[in-house]
Parts: structure tokens; sequence; C-alpha cells
């Protein structure tokens, strides 16, 4: 049984085609959890995204405001964002330290013919990151200066997802 205020951020980090998505729609639907997908903030946000630095920090000032809006209603807010490098994750670790909340950082990976295979064909969602798009960003990534969790998404989520159900219990509650 969750306590009243179980408030805990998750932070997911992973490339395009990675299953960042659908790993967090698959763990939201096993608690009382805020999805937060950057692809629907910009798309909400800007119908035709230019991907501009401006455009940018709008989207991401507004994730920031729908996490801390979570977090204030007891709620797990979880992060879908590429969050590849340690200034992109610091606005929410920050975050995570001024609410008083856990922070359980996870950074979904496959092997780059499974990211390629699913890039390959039309997505559902709100994503529009393409194979080109995963070849701009490959070299981005930077090491995740927090302990957290690597989830290989090529094999079944079960497993994964009921670890992360786990340690975000433990923590938050």
């Amino acid at each position: 049984m969750r306590r009243a205020n179980s408030a805990a951020l998750v932070l997911l980090s992973g490339l395009p085609g990675a299953g960042k998505t659908t790993f967090a729609r698959a763990f939201c639907a096993r608690l009382p959890a805020a999805h937060i997908e950057s692809d629907r903030v910009r798309r909400d946000l800007f119908g035709e995204p230019a991907y501009t630095p401006a455009e940018h920090a709008a989207v991401f000032a507004e994730v920031e405001r729908h996490a801390a809006l979570a977090l204030d209603d007891g709620r797990v807010a979880v992060v879908d964002a590429t969050n590849l490098t340690a200034r992109d994750r610091a606005r929410f670790v920050a975050l995570a330290r001024r609410k008083g909340v856990p922070l359980v950082a996870v950074r979904l990976v496959a092997p780059d013919g499974v990211v390629r295979q699913r890039l390959g064909v039309p997505r559902e969602g709100w994503s529009q990151a393409g194979e080109e798009v995963f070849d701009a960003m490959r070299n981005r990534p930077q090491p995740i200066a927090v302990r957290h969790l690597v989830i290989d998404t090529r094999f079944a989520l079960e497993p994964s997802l009921r670890a992360l159900q786990r340690i975000v219990e433990r923590s938050a509650g």
C-alpha cells in the first residue's frame, strides 16, 4: 500500500528509438504516476516544431513545471526525454533536490540494429525522430553521475518494470 505522499522523480534517458515512451507508458500504468513526455509537450506548445534553442528552452521549462506539479501533488513524475547530457539532466536533478524527493534515473538502451528497425517504420505517438536524428545524437550520451538503472529494451520489459516499481516504492514510500 502506497502512502499519501509517495512523490519521486523518475528521469528517463536514452537515444531516440531506445524505447523510453513505451517503457514510460507501461510503468505509469502500474501505479499513479504522471507521464511527462517532452515530445508531446513540444507538439502542444509548437504545432510545427522548429527545434530551435529557444523552443527547446520553452519545452523543458514546461516539462519541469509539469513534473513539479506532480511532485507537489505527492505523485511520481516520469520525465520522458532523451536527457543525454549532464546539462540536460541537471534541471531535473535540481528539481528533485528542491522538492526533497527521491530521484531514480534510468538509461534505456537497445542495439543500433533494433533502434534502426524501430525508427524505420511509421511511429505512433508524438516523436518525429527518425534514423537521421538518431545518427545526429548517437555520440551525445554522457555518463549519468547518479546511481541509475540501465534497461535494454530489446528484452521483455516486465522484469525491469517490476524492479523500477520496487525501487520507486522503497525510495518514495
